[in-house]
């Protein structure tokens, strides 16, 4: 049987952007922030974050345990299914999966942020049973979550050199709180929400779909 491909798996073949796409750009009476030289719709989030292109070329290896920007960002925002990007959210609560590794501190259900997108009730079984990433983890913990929230975003963090006509790498995998002043020279890469009201959840108590939310 195939192994099912999550939506939001990256592909060993995609091809992320280059340096040379990034320029400087100086709003009036405003701080330089990093932009892309030609610029597209929807590459700015809510927040004014500018999220990481990503050109997604097929016939590549699917990479279980990577992400792809933009189909993580869309899962996390709608709430959609990180498997079959059908939506997650039911009425008795959201899915997601979280890690309980026997070297941490017991997980803190009521301080959990993840940047893991749900899955519906028919894909959890589906990925514990079948992903290359899952199936022999025994850390992998099924919560239940009333709600949600949007909280931050993670990427890299770019400065600008002194004659401000590139932009320098300085800090991978930083995360700006969406509470704080963003850093104006991220590219986002990975959407973070904050849980509330989780419990743990039994894998096989899942095998009935209950009703979508409203």
């Amino acid at each position: 049987m195939p192994v099912p491909i999550p939506y939001v798996a990256a592909l060993s073949s995609d091809l992320p952007f280059l340096e040379s796409d990034l320029c400087i750009a100086v709003p009036r009476n405003g701080e330089p922030h990093i932009a892309y030289m030609k610029p597209r719709p929807g590459e700015r989030d809510a927040h004014g974050n500018l999220w990481g292109r990503m050109k997604r070329v097929p016939g590549g290896r699917v990479l279980f345990e990577s992400v792809d920007p933009a189909r993580q960002r869309e899962c996390m925002e709608r709430l959609l299914c990180q498997v079959c990007a059908q939506p997650a959210e039911r009425a008795d609560g959201t899915l997601f999966i979280e890690w309980q590794h026997p070297s941490e501190p017991p997980m803190r259900l009521d301080k959990l942020k993840t940047d893991m997108p749900p899955l519906c009730p028919t894909c959890v079984p589906v990925s514990l049973r079948h992903c290359p990433f899952l199936r022999h983890d025994q850390s992998a913990v099924v919560l239940r979550v009333r709600k949600s929230v949007p909280c931050g975003v993670a990427g890299t963090v770019y400065r600008a050199d002194l004659e401000l006509d590139r932009w320098i790498p300085s800090t991978h995998d930083a995360y700006s709180s969406y509470t704080k002043p963003r850093y104006p020279g991220m590219i986002a890469v990975r959407m973070f929400r904050r849980l509330r009201g989780v419990t743990v959840v039994d894998p096989d108590s899942l095998a009935a779909d209950p009703v979508r939310a409203p």
